[in-house]
Formats: structure tokens, sequence, C-alpha cells
């Protein structure tokens, strides 16, 4: 059986399908004059899409801070549509003046410029963002009132001590202007009297310097930290310093009768203040004279042939270096320069995370390689500082592993044996057995000079 054939479209539906394509047309159709006018039922989103823009740039060219748009308003747009041609927008103001054209807000005319709102404000005495069609504007030219951004500096200049050599006719007002300080001043931190300001080719005057060092990272913990452990089943006391403390001061710490008397470490704790104290390193048992390069406030106190030291600059940064001393036989004025601390130690129980098992010449000791109690000081990084004492019978090797396993990567033996001991908080954590010549003391609230040989 035939179908039937379709029923001719009444002249109802025809005159609504022409509705339908007048409301629903091409967008180039509606935007023939590069605007549009929002109808009933428009969105932002529905516009930006059927003409090729995104809501940003859609919101862009028309001043909109938000989303809402009303039924009959015109919208301006530069859609992809091919049936008419979009307007070329606004030239870009120059330098001079420009003439304010419908729908133009201060933002647009300060962005095709290149200058800030601000700097446009200002050129026209202007107290608000309000401008009018046909208002002349003064446009500075481009870039003004932008900049450039500034990077985020790297160092920051400190009041470092040192001391200097005088040369030839140099005077104590001579010093003064070049470490821009009084002569006053000078003689306060000297120590001399009126009669003693003639100064003579050599001596040597401490002066203030002001340094630009490195801005210390963020901490990453408390500045002192100390905690029992037992890594490889081996119980140790284990003292963590936080370098990028600028308050936290690092340095050797003596008895109070000076070198060559001896205290034991839980003495040093309480005579010094330090928050903590690590014994230090080896000495002459009669003397108490300690057996390596020790630099105490940028003062070279001791020198000898131990080859590698701790040593830190007075912004704290800490490194492992060999000592030029051992190599010489004899310091010289460059030797440990910049250092506020040394401590010569060793021998160096791991390096780069390895442990080392080969030591240099200068430990021939035996009693050195035996099973003792033991301390060590390791850097995890310049700024991360590990002391760490037990009173375990440990070797050399033994203590390196130790030190691995709690992630230091450069370590050195400090003296071992009866000399072991750790104080913390004025109170006894491991005091060592007999006196030592000096012990390392933590300092976390220092608020004095600070010192660079």
């Amino acid at each position: 059986m035939p179908h039937p054939l379709p029923r001719p479209v009444t002249l109802r539906r025809a005159a609504l399908l022409v509705l339908l394509c007048a409301a629903f047309g091409a967008p180039g159709a509606l935007a023939a004059s590069g605007t549009v006018t929002v109808r009933p039922g428009d969105t932002l989103y529905g516009l930006a899409h059927r003409h090729g823009l995104s809501v940003a740039r859609l919101r862009a060219l028309n001043g909109l801070k938000g989303n809402t748009i009303r039924p009959g308003q015109r919208l301006r747009v530069r859609g992809t549509g091919t049936a008419s041609p979009v307007r070329p927008p606004p030239p870009a103001p120059r330098p001079g003046t420009y003439t304010v054209r419908p729908r133009d807000t201060l933002s647009h005319v300060a962005a095709r410029a290149g200058v800030s709102v601000a700097a446009l404000r200002t050129a026209n005495r202007l107290t608000g963002n309000l401008i009018r069609p046909g208002q002349r504007l003064r446009v500075p030219p481009r870039g003004t009132g932008l900049g450039k951004v500034t990077p985020r500096p790297t160092t920051e200049v400190r009041v470092i001590y040192g001391y200097v050599r005088v040369r030839p006719h140099e005077a104590l007002t001579t010093l003064a202007r070049r470490y821009r300080t009084t002569a006053d001043h000078l003689a306060r931190l000297n120590g001399l009297s009126r009669a003693g300001r003639d100064l003579y080719p050599g001596q040597r005057v401490l002066v203030p310097r002001r340094v630009p060092v490195p801005i210390p990272p963020r901490p990453l913990g408390r500045p002192l930290a100390v905690k029992k452990l037992a890594p490889l089943n081996v119980p140790v006391r284990v003292l963590r310093v936080d370098l990028r403390y600028r308050n936290v001061l690092v340095a050797p710490v003596l008895p109070r009768a000076g070198l060559g008397v001896g205290a034991r470490v839980s003495q040093l704790a309480r005579t010094s203040g330090a928050r903590a104290v690590v014994n230090g390193s080896y000495f002459h048992p009669r003397s108490y004279v300690p057996a390596g390069d020790l630099v105490v406030q940028g003062r070279l106190l001791t020198w000898g042939r131990i080859p590698a030291a701790l040593a830190i600059t007075p912004d704290n940064r800490a490194a492992i270096l060999t000592s030029t001393t051992a190599l010489l036989g004899r310091p010289l004025d460059a030797t440990w320069h910049g250092m506020e601390t040394v401590i010569a130690t060793g021998p160096r129980i791991l390096k780069r995370g390895r442990v080392v098992r080969q030591y240099g010449d200068v430990f021939r000791d035996p009693a050195l390689f035996g099973r003792a109690a033991r301390s060590a000081v390791g850097l995890r990084g310049n700024r991360d500082l590990v002391f760490v004492t037990t009173h375990a019978k440990l070797t050399t090797t033994e203590m390196g592993k130790v030190m691995a396993r709690l992630g230091v990567r450069d370590a050195l033996l400090l003296d071992g044996g009866s000399s072991a001991g750790l104080a913390w908080n004025g109170g006894r954590a491991l005091d060592s057995v007999r006196k030592v010549a000096y012990g390392i003391g933590v300092f976390t609230d220092y608020q004095g000079r600070r010192y660079a040989r």
C-alpha cells in the first residue's frame, strides 16, 4: 500500500519557522554593526560562545565587572561570524591627548595606552575613574606608572667586626673615616687611652665593617633540639642546630680561667650560659692546650697539625674545610679569613654521605681507633649542624655509620673516650668523665657583635 503524501505545511507553522530563524539566525547577522542586543534568556556565556569569544574577553570589551546582563542591553562583540566584518578596535591612545569614545572606561584607555590607571588619573587631575564621551585626556608616555618588577633581594648588609693592620702614616681618624665610624668609637672598641691613640705600622685594630651576606633561608624548625635516638641500635644524644636563625651562635666556650686549665662539659655549660655544650677537639692532657686550630670570635687562639676543621662564618654558614696551617706548618694572616668560629678536629669519618675508612698520617694514636665513647660533628647542609655524643663503645668506622644513618653528609670526629660529653639547658645529659680544654657552645638568643677573622 503506498504511503500517504505528507500534509502541506500550514501557514501558521511557516510563520513560526520564520520567527525562529529571525531569533536564532547566524551570529554575523546579529553583529553586523559590531554590537548585539541582549534578549530575554541570554547569558554572558551563551553570547560569548555564540560569537567566538571568551567570557573574560566579552567582559573586557564592555567594561563589565561581573556576568550580569539585562534584556535590551547592547554589547560590543568581535565574533567569528562570516557574514559581516567586525569593526576594528579603537586605536591605542598615543602620548599626548585622547578623545574619549562611547563605552570607553578609564581602565581600558590606560590599558591601550600602556600606562597605569593611577598615572592617567594624575595626568588629568581626576579624583575618580569617571570619564564621559568627548572628554579629552592627556596620555603620558607608554609605561608610565607600570614600573618594573623588583627582584627579591638575595643579600643583606651586616656589621661584622674584624682586625686590620695599620699601614704607614695611618691614624685613628683615617681608619674611622674608612669604616664610617668615629675615632672615639674605635678607641673605646680597642681600649685605647688618650695617650695610646697614636698608632704604629703593623698594629692590629678592631674595626666595624659593613659586609653584604646572603639572606638566610626560612628556618625549618626550632633553633636547637636535643633527642635520644638509637640508630643502628646505638644509644646516642643528637643535638640539631638550625643555622638559619640569625641569633644562633656556635662558638668554643673556654673555662673561666681561660685556656690551659680544663673543665668538665657540665661546668662549661653553667659558666658560659650556652643552651647546649658538646666537648671539643683534642688537647694536650697536661697543659690543656688544643692540638689544632681554634678560632674564637674571629681570633686565632691556637694552631696545630690537624688537617680539617669545622668553620662557620659570622652569618652562620658552616663547612668542613682543609687547614692551610697543617700544610704550611704555620698560620698566615689569611688563614681562616672571613671565619668567626673554627674548630680543627678529626679524622673525617663521613664524606658526601659515605663512610671514610682511611685517615691521614697525623692520626697515628692507636687509642683513637679502638672502641671508646664518641662525639662527632656533622653537616646535613651548610645551615644544618648536627652534634652526636654516645657513651657506647664504638670504633671510628662505626661512628661514621651512625652519623650516616642520621642523615649527615659530612662529619668529623671530636675528642672521645673520657672526654665525650654533652650538656643541655645547664644540666648534664652525658657529662664528660674528665676535664676538657674547651667545649663547643650553642647560643640561641645571641645579641652581641659578630666577628670575622
